[in-house]
Order: C-alpha cells, then structure tokens, then sequence
C-alpha cells in the first residue's frame, strides 16, 4: 500500500484545491545588540536566507508572501538578471540576493529580545503560502522542516508538523 503524498493528507482533511496551504519556519541565535548587529549575527549563524532561496528557487517559484510571488518580485526588480541561465547555482545566486536585499524588502522577518543592555536573542522568520492544487503533483512535503497550516473542510485550522 502506498503512503499518501503530502497533497492526499491535506485533501482528506476537506480542502479544496483553492485552499491556502500556508508554511511558517523561524529559527535565531543569541546576538549582541548593542553594537547594532544582530540582525547580521542572525543571518551569518542561521539558515535563513537558504532555506527561504531554496524554498522558492528548488522547490515552487509560485510560493507567496503576503500575496506577491517573491521570485517575480525579484525578477520586476531586476534582481535576477545578472544571473547567467544554465548556470546550475540558481538557489546560491537567489541566497545572494535575498542576503543583499535583506533590508529592502519584508521576506524574512526579524524580531530581537534584549536581556539586558548587551544580550538578547534575535529570531528570524518567513511565511509562504501556495493554493493546495498547486502541489498536487508532488508526493513530498515540498518544505520540510516548515510547520504548515491549512483550514479543513470545516473550517478549523489543522497544523502539520514540520
């Protein structure tokens, strides 16, 4: 018997193939922010500028934030055209961008707790969403280690891990 794909899980909860899927990840790291660097610290000690490149480069360019599709955001932009195509390091160049761009646009969010005058914690966090029929060709979680939430088909919210 064969496992039901990702999509089949999220279909027999009732939802419908114009239901918003939506994914959350977060991860961050103790930080000096005195000196006005935590956020740098933040990006240079986690993941998250790869996880969100590869999350829209490798896996689905259609993903959404807040409504506006990040990669067309960043072709409109002329952030992509000094990419050479055929070159097979897309996500790394999309990693690239999204690490320079960090301030100018809201892809990934970023919150600081301050212990104390020096010390505090900074998180970094993304959230994507994506209309459920446009995974119904993939048997994978298409991002792993994301949490995803989605509304069943009585209209509670239903959390997948990650």
């Amino acid at each position: 018997m064969t496992e039901p794909t990702f999509y089949d899980k999220i279909k027999a909860l009732g939802a419908t193939d114009e239901t918003t899927v939506n994914f959350s990840w977060e991860e961050g790291c103790d930080v000096f922010h005195y000196n006005e660097t935590h956020v740098e610290t933040a990006l240079s000690e986690t993941n998250a500028v790869y996880v969100l490149a590869e999350a829209i480069a490798d896996k689905f360019g259609v993903f959404y934030n807040k409504g506006n599709s990040i990669l067309d955001e960043m072709r409109e932009d002329g952030l992509l055209d000094d990419y050479e195509r055929g070159d097979e390091s897309f996500t790394d160049f999309v990693a690239e961008v999204i690490g320079d761009s960090f301030y100018d646009y809201d892809w990934i969010e970023q919150s600081t707790q301050r212990f104390d005058h020096k010390r505090g914690w900074t998180d970094l966090s993304m959230a994507l969403s994506i209309p459920l029929g446009d995974l119904k060709e993939t048997s994978y979680n298409p991002l792993s280690g994301w949490e995803c939430q989605v509304r069943d088909g009585n209209g509670n919210l239903v959390t997948l891990g990650a």
